[in-house]
C-alpha cells in the first residue's frame, strides 16, 4: 500500500510556481504595446518576487519609473469588483501570476489587471494586459477598455 499512496502523492504534487524575478527587456518585434496609440517601443521590469508580495519596476522608452508593491491574496472571488483608486492586489491562478491595480490616468478612474505567464519552452514572460476606464457610464458602440499582450526577454543584468 505504501507505493500506492506515493504514486497518488506525486500525480497530485504541485509543480512549483513560477518566480518572475529578475530583469525583463520587451521584445518590441512580438509585443503589441509598439503597436498602441501612443506607441510604447521600450519598456523594462526589474521584478522581486516573494512568497507574500511581488514589487514591480516598470521603466517605458521616456525613462518614466513606476514601482508598485503587490501583495499576494487569495483568488477572488469571480466576478470581482474592480479596485478602486491606489489599491493593489495579485493572486495566482494556476500558474498564472494575475496582478490588479486601480488608479487614475488624465483624470479618469481605471483599473487594470495583467497576466504573468513564464512560457515553459522559451523561458520569456509574457504579459497580458487590460486597461478599463470606469467612467460610469456606456455610450452604444463605445468601448471603454483596452487589451495587449507583451513578450518580454530576461536581461543578462
Amino acid at each position: 500500500m505504501p507505493v500506492v499512496a506515493l504514486l497518488v502523492l506525486t500525480l497530485f504534487a504541485q509543480a512549483p510556481l513560477p518566480n518572475f524575478s529578475g530583469k525583463w527587456n520587451m521584445v518590441a518585434a512580438r509585443s503589441g504595446s509598439p503597436l498602441q496609440t501612443p506607441p510604447v517601443s521600450a519598456m523594462t521590469f526589474a521584478i522581486e518576487q516573494q512568497a507574500d508580495q511581488i514589487s514591480i519596476e516598470s521603466t517605458t522608452g521616456n525613462a518614466k519609473t513606476i514601482t508598485v508593491i503587490y501583495p499576494i491574496v487569495p483568488a477572488p472571488k469571480q466576478p470581482a469588483d474592480p479596485l478602486g483608486a491606489g489599491l493593489a492586489r495579485a493572486y495566482w491562478d494556476g500558474k498564472r501570476l494575475v496582478i490588479e491595480q486601480g488608479g487614475t490616468i488624465s483624470g479618469q478612474t481605471v483599473s487594470m489587471k495583467q497576466s504573468l505567464t513564464m512560457d515553459p519552452a522559451s523561458g520569456e514572460l509574457i504579459v497580458e494586459r487590460l486597461v478599463i476606464v470606469q467612467h460610469g457610464y456606456t455610450l452604444k458602440g463605445a468601448q471603454n477598455y483596452s487589451t495587449v499582450k507583451d513578450v518580454f526577454a530576461r536581461s543578462a543584468q
